[in-house]
C-alpha cells in the first residue's frame, strides 16, 4: 500500500493544507496557485498563505510572474531547510524568553513594583535559592524532568541532587538533559548522569530551562543583580508546551557522545 507523504508532514507540524499542497506539488512539480488548489483540494482563499508559509518553512521555491508559479523542493534539502527555520524560531523564542525574565527581575527589584506576586509565578535571586527550588521540583516529579542547561550547572545539579534523582530513575520517572558542549564534563559525573538518564549535547547554549511532569517550568540565567542569577519558576501551561517544542528540537538535532578527558580549565560560578 502507498504511503500519503502528508501523513509524515502534519507530523512534523506542517498545517493540513501545507502537507497537501507540498504533497500534490511532489507529484505535478511546477504548478500555478490554482493547480494546486484543484489537485490539493485546498480551498483557493487558502492556498497562497499555504504556500507562502510553505516557502518560509524551506519546502517550496517561487517563481516571479503572471501567473506565479511554485516549485517542490525535493524532501531532503526541504528537510535541511525546516531544520534551519525551526531552529531560528528557537533562537528568537530564547532570546525572548531571556529579555522577559531580564524585566521581570528589574520589575521585582523595582520600589514601584506591585507587592503581591501571581500565584502561579515565582523569582529567585540567588543561586542557593534555585538549587533549592530546583530539588523541590524534582521530589515532587512523578513522570518526566527535562533539561536544557550549560556543563557547569549539569555537574552542580549531579552533585547537589544525584540521589533524588536516582530514586526518580529507579520509580520510572524519565530523566533526559541536553547540554551545550562549550565546556568538558568530569567523565566520573558524565558516567554517574548516563546510569539514571539520557543525554544529548548541542552546540550552543545560553539559557537553563529546567521542565516538570508537563506541569512547571523553572528558566535560570545570569543577571546583573547583587548575586548574579536570577531564576523564574511558573506552572503556565502555556509556556510549559513552549519551552517543549524547544526541548524536542534542540533534542532531536543533539547527539549523544563520550566525554573527552578532563582538561584543567579555569571556571567561574555559573547558575543552577
Amino acid at each position: 500500500m502507498e504511503t500519503d507523504p502528508s501523513m509524515y508532514l502534519k507530523e512534523l507540524g506542517l498545517s493540513e493544507y501545507e502537507a497537501h499542497a507540498y504533497a500534490c506539488l511532489l507529484q505535478r512539480g511546477i504548478s500555478t496557485a490554482q493547480e494546486i488548489s484543484d489537485g490539493a483540494d485546498v480551498p483557493q482563499p487558502r492556498v497562497y498563505d499555504a504556500l507562502d508559509d510553505l516557502s518560509q518553512k524551506g519546502f517550496v521555491d517561487i517563481q516571479p510572474g503572471r501567473p506565479k508559479k511554485f516549485g517542490p523542493v525535493d524532501p531532503e534539502t526541504a528537510i535541511e531547510r525546516f531544520c534551519e527555520f525551526k531552529q531560528r524560531q528557537y533562537d528568537e523564542e530564547l532570546s525572548r524568553m531571556q529579555l522577559l525574565g531580564e524585566r521581570l527581575a528589574d520589575a521585582v527589584d523595582d520600589e514601584t513594583a506591585p507587592t503581591e506576586r501571581s500565584e502561579i509565578c515565582w523569582t529567585y535571586s540567588d543561586r542557593h535559592r534555585i538549587l533549592e527550588k530546583l530539588s523541590e521540583l524534582t521530589t515532587a516529579a512523578t513522570a518526566e524532568i527535562r533539561m536544557i542547561t550549560t556543563p557547569v550547572s549539569f555537574e552542580r545539579i549531579l552533585n547537589h541532587h544525584v540521589e533524588e534523582l536516582t530514586r526518580k530513575a529507579e520509580t520510572g520517572t524519565t530523566i533526559q538533559a541536553v547540554v551545550s558542549e562549550g565546556q568538558t564534563i568530569e567523565p566520573a559525573v558524565y558516567d554517574r548522569a548516563e546510569e539514571i538518564m539520557d543525554i544529548r549535547r548541542v552546540e550552543t547554549i545560553e539559557g537553563r530551562i529546567y521542565l516538570y511532569d508537563n506541569a512547571h517550568v523553572l528558566v535560570a540565567f545570569a543577571a546583573t543583580n547583587a548575586n548574579g542569577y536570577v531564576g523564574v519558576s511558573t506552572t503556565s501551561d502555556t509556556l510549559y508546551r513552549t519551552q517543549s517544542q524547544l526541548f524536542d528540537l534542540l533534542w532531536e538535532n543533539g547527539r549523544k557522545t563520550v566525554p573527552r578527558p578532563v582538561e584543567t580549565v579555569q571556571r567561574g560560578d555559573d547558575v543552577a
